[in-house]
């Protein structure tokens, strides 16, 4: 292979996608060209989009309340408090706080309210946040809750369960209408943005809502955040991300340079992830065999069908075990609680 030859035609070959995308998108001030669209999503017509960059800020775990749900959680006609005023104009952090529990009664607290008051109740989430609580939460824009996840909200004075309203956020960027003529870009287009830094990277599939309202604003959750070292005030810039192409004959690859199986018994920690729990229960009822609470991992690493069963032990079972005593093993589990009460009432436990 002429190596010399190949460098001078990838390095042509990027060239003119270069060229392209700024003609396509003049990097002077005030550019209104109009976008482009690139696998039927729009993206920023410009390479990278001038000099003018974009506030970033991280958006933590929260929740906005209507009228009803604070009535309930904090009492009739309650009033929260303002505790400080937030960069987007017209909103603003809560003194008040809820905790919201998830379906494997895990419960994070000290979870801040945002105002103003909205007609429907909504909590936001990061990924992490889902996994402790143990709730499968989707990727929505704001507002969009038909067939959302599920939770518990406690107040000081009661406790809300929303049969839908959790979120994971998607990426979205605020743009005052002056911006957006700037970069030419309109209300629900989606652009890619870049941060940055020793760990910088390429958000993709970022909603843009433009009003005249705004101040020009990105907001990503704390696990995006944490994954590009962003803190809040992190200037970004808009770019177009299509112009980055593999070099190489493929982008799959081939035997040779996969990674090896993984050997039995090699993971260690729980896995809970609803997501992967759901796929392994697909696979295994496809092989014949139910995952419950544990999982057979074979060395060629699929699957197996063996059929692995747990006994979990609660408060409400110990009546059963007064004679015979609780017997723990590896198929076993006996939750805290009812560790604590079986031992207050005289029941034997023992390996």
């Amino acid at each position: 292979m002429d190596t010399e030859k190949l460098i001078q035609d990838v390095v042509k070959s990027v060239m003119q996608k270069l060229s392209v995308g700024i003609i396509q998108g003049s990097q002077t001030p005030g550019n209104t060209s109009e976008p482009v669209k690139v696998d039927g999503k729009l993206k920023v017509a410009q390479t990278v989009a001038s000099d003018k960059k974009i506030v970033c800020s991280i958006s933590v775990k929260h929740v906005h309340l209507c009228r009803e749900h604070l009535d309930v959680l904090y009492g009739k006609d309650y009033e929260p408090t303002i505790l400080k005023e937030l960069y987007q104009p017209g909103n603003y952090a809560y003194k008040e706080t809820v905790t919201v529990v998830g379906p494997k009664l895990n419960a994070i607290q000290n979870v801040r309210i945002l105002g103003p008051l909205r007609s429907k109740s909504q909590v936001e989430l990061a990924k992490t946040d889902c996994i402790i609580l143990g709730i499968d939460a989707p990727v929505r824009p704001s507002g969009k809750l038909e067939g959302t996840t599920s939770c518990v909200l406690i107040g000081p004075k009661g406790a809300v369960y929303l049969s839908e309203g959790v979120i994971r956020a998607n990426r979205h960027l605020h743009l005052s209408q002056e911006d957006a003529d700037y970069f030419g870009i309109k209300d629900n287009d989606e652009v890619d943005v870049r941060v940055t830094g020793p760990k910088g990277l390429t958000f993709n599939n970022v909603q843009v809502r433009v009003s005249k309202d705004f101040v020009s604003e990105m907001h990503i959750d704390t696990d995006d955040g944490n994954a590009a070292d962003v803190v809040n005030g992190t200037l970004v810039e808009i770019v177009n991300a299509s112009c980055i192409a593999p070099i190489g004959p493929s982008t799959i690859a081939d035997s040779n340079r996969i990674p090896p199986n993984i050997p039995d018994n090699s993971i260690s920690g729980e896995i809970t992830d609803p997501n992967i729990l759901r796929n392994m229960n697909s696979v295994m009822a496809q092989a014949g065999g139910v995952l419950t609470t544990s999982n057979t991992i074979s060395s060629s690493n699929n699957i197996g069908s063996a059929r692995t069963t747990k006994t979990v032990i609660t408060v409400a079972d110990l009546d059963s075990y007064k004679v015979s005593g609780i017997k723990l093993s590896t198929n076993v589990i006996l939750s805290p609680l009812a560790k604590d009460e079986a031992l207050a009432r005289g029941i034997k436990i023992f390996s």
